[in-house]
């Protein structure tokens, strides 16, 4: 499917300022404008809009218009288009705050002891888990020893943890 062009998306936003004007034709430069395009392409728009040329002057009825945009923007290529670029900005915004999430540093010390012993400040007992931390690097850093020291035992601390 060919790419759409860039007023398609916008047409909500265009028919609200066709809907605005007083006056009852519109000219191909106001078209222009209104579209963000040039020239050839404002005439081919305007023909197929339903516009019409008068002398050297291409023209279009306001109230055409508004009934042609009102179908464009109640076809399923628009809401098509519309969702699929929402989808995009939804998946651009999470990938944001995945590179984000990805930016920030651990800090773990390689002398880290490993085995049974828990981080400190790090509590455990059987259906409860209680972490003491200052910031949210410092909390991260304490669940990866964490799960460092369950990995090592996972057995162990199986035993160890689940009730009953």
């Amino acid at each position: 499917m060919p790419a759409k062009p860039a007023w398609f998306l916008r047409l909500p936003e265009i028919l609200e300022a066709v809907r605005a004007l007083r006056t009852p034709v519109l000219d191909r430069a106001g078209f222009e404008r209104l579209f963000a395009v040039r020239r050839r392409r404002a005439i081919q728009l305007m023909h197929r809009f339903g516009g019409y040329q008068s002398g050297k002057t291409f023209l279009i009825d306001r109230g055409q218009l508004i009934a042609e945009l009102d179908r464009a923007v109640a076809s399923p290529d628009y809401t098509f288009e519309f969702r699929r670029k929402q989808r995009l900005a939804e998946s651009i915004e999470k990938l944001e705050h995945h590179r984000a999430a990805a930016a920030v540093k651990i800090p773990v010390r390689a002398d880290s002891p490993l085995g049974t012993s828990l981080p400190p400040n790090v509590h455990l007992e059987a259906g409860r888990l209680s972490v003491e931390f200052d910031t949210l690097e410092d909390l991260l850093a304490k669940l990866f020893l964490l799960a460092q020291t369950i990995a090592d035992d996972f057995e162990g601390m199986r035993r160890k943890l689940i009730r009953g």
